[in-house]
């Protein structure tokens, strides 16, 4: 199955609430939504009125938490970066979401092993602390395209398979900018998909938007077709492969780009 939708309310929904988006995103004829948190919490409330109109609307909802984390920092920004998740993972309860995303930290004087054995047992402590309240949501830790924040693909992947509970968000366009373009052909977008062998996913989430780049890594976000990563080759990947994923436009013009997605996915169903 491919799910497709936007991270946030769609930018041409005239109402700008999280409710609103939902019902736009299913009148655009997308199936996913994810809230963001990133300019602060919602209230239980509110949390409950989007998942009633959500299931009414049949859209899977997914979160973002708040984007400063700081998993391998100082203890007083991992504190902080601990209370932004788990608070998201309690609305993600009310709401009925499927996954909780978030960033990750910045390796500053730490070694990549430190950065890894540190975000690891962060993360595996607040794991442990959501499952007592009950809460069995993933969290899903997404692939960074900056090389001073820890995130390539390979330490996610890594990541995923040293903390049960969590899972890879795959932003593609963050892997292409890190490794200098690298996703060009069908094949590259396979390789990726074969790099998440180890983890034995039913499901699998993805970050689609076009990417301006440098040596240095991601510079900002760029809609689909001004950028030199071929969606379409992802499309085709997933398609041939009957993946199970859903797919969420993070591009500058949003929704425009979650249905130029949809597009794609026929286009490959034709090719298939």
């Amino acid at each position: 199955m491919i799910r497709i939708g936007a991270a946030g309310i769609p930018l041409s929904c005239k109402d700008r609430t999280n409710r609103d988006g939902v019902i736009y995103t299913r009148n655009l004829g997308l199936s996913a939504m994810e809230i963001q948190l990133s300019r602060g919490f919602i209230s239980r409330e509110e949390a409950i009125d989007i998942r009633e109109t959500a299931d009414k609307c049949g859209i899977d909802l997914y979160i973002h938490a708040p984007y400063y984390i700081n998993l391998t920092g100082d203890e007083r920004n991992v504190e902080m970066s601990q209370d932004k998740i788990w608070r998201s993972m309690r609305l993600a309860e009310l709401m009925d979401a499927r996954m909780v995303t978030t960033h990750t930290g910045f390796y500053g004087s730490l070694s990549k092993h430190e950065a890894m054995q540190r975000m690891a047992g962060r993360l595996r402590m607040l794991r442990d602390q959501i499952k007592m309240e009950g809460i069995e949501i993933p969290i899903g830790v997404q692939t960074i395209g900056k090389p001073e924040v820890f995130g390539t693909l390979e330490e996610i992947v890594e990541l995923c398979t040293r903390v049960r509970g969590i899972q890879p968000v795959l932003d593609m366009a963050h892997i292409h900018a890190r490794q200098n373009g690298r996703l060009q052909e069908k094949e590259d977008f396979q390789e990726v998909f074969d790099s998440l062998a180890p983890l034995n996913l039913n499901h699998v989430v993805i970050y689609l938007t076009g990417v301006r780049y440098n040596a240095e890594g991601e510079i900002y976000h760029v809609p689909v077709r001004k950028s030199d990563m071929p969606v379409i080759k992802l499309m085709e990947c997933i398609v041939e492969h009957d993946y199970n994923v859903t797919i969420i436009s993070e591009s500058p013009i949003l929704e425009h780009d979650a249905v130029y997605g949809q597009i794609l996915v026929d286009r490959a169903m034709e090719i298939s």
